[in-house]
Order: structure tokens, then sequence, then C-alpha cells
């Protein structure tokens, strides 16, 4: 599996006294590619048992797994590797919270404004949050997937 640092991650060795690993000096740099696989190994961690998550290269370069990051290839008829970054969806329901929160006090404000009573402002105020509720389900639906040449 091809990983990419997503940033500098030390290199760990060993510590079989300790059953733990140990950082080195060594640095892989950000956005270097290595291959080979992740693993969970059973250790200790301030005397109690843990499990590490690691990702050990082809060539026994073992960093910690939240350094790296899998790259989805997509390869071309001439072989040319891209990396295809993916749009995050963790902050959908907080987009969507925010925007219908928001355009929902303005519409009530603005139907205050206006001199309508709280019955009708309130009215005016659930629709208009319904209706930024679908426009912001809208943008996010509509990200990019974005793609870069390795």
């Amino acid at each position: 599996m091809l990983v990419i640092a997503k940033e500098n991650a030390p290199v760990l060795i060993n510590n079989d006294e300790h059953q733990n690993f140990v950082e080195t000096d060594k640095i892989i740099p950000k956005g270097t590619t290595l291959d080979g696989s992740f693993m969970n190994i059973q250790g200790l961690r301030r005397g109690k048992e843990f499990n590490y998550r690691i990702f050990k290269d082809k060539d026994g370069i073992i960093v910690y797994e939240n350094k790296v990051e899998p790259m989805m290839n997509y390869s071309k008829a001439e072989g040319e590797t891209r990396v295809v970054d993916m749009p995050s969806v963790k902050g959908n329901a907080r987009t969507h919270a925010v925007v219908s929160g928001v355009s929902g006090v303005i519409a009530f404000a603005v139907a205050k404004k206006m001199g309508k009573t709280n019955k009708n402002a309130f009215m005016i105020a659930g629709i208009t949050a319904l209706i930024g509720y679908g426009v912001a389900s809208m943008v996010t639906s509509q990200r990019n997937i974005t793609y870069k040449r390795v």
C-alpha cells in the first residue's frame, strides 16, 4: 500500500526491553511516499498493555500511523500516477445547523422589523431556516474532488 507522509514523521525503532517504540533522530520529510503496510502491535505503554498502530515500510522503516495517510492511486494508460483527494464530510451537520440557524434568526429579525406578529415572524423564520438547510445541502454536495500528480 502506498502512503504519503502528511507531516515530518520520526522513524521508530523497537525497544524490546520496555515492549514499545522509541523515536530516532531520523525524520521522514512531509510529502515522502512510502510503500508498505499498516500493523497493530501489542506492547506496553506506561506499564499497561497498549495496541500500537504503526506503518512498516518494505525497507523496514517504522512510523506512527497518524503521521501518514493512504494514497488512492489511479493509473493512466501511460503509467502516470495521480492522488485523489476526496472532500471531507465531517462538518456537514455543523454547516447545515449554522446556515439554517443564522438564516432563521435573520428572517425573524427582518419580519419583526416589517411589523409582523410573533406568530407570522416565527413561521417566516422556520420556512427560511428550511430553505437555508436546503441551500447548505446543495452547496456541500457539490464539492470538488481534486487530483494531483505524483
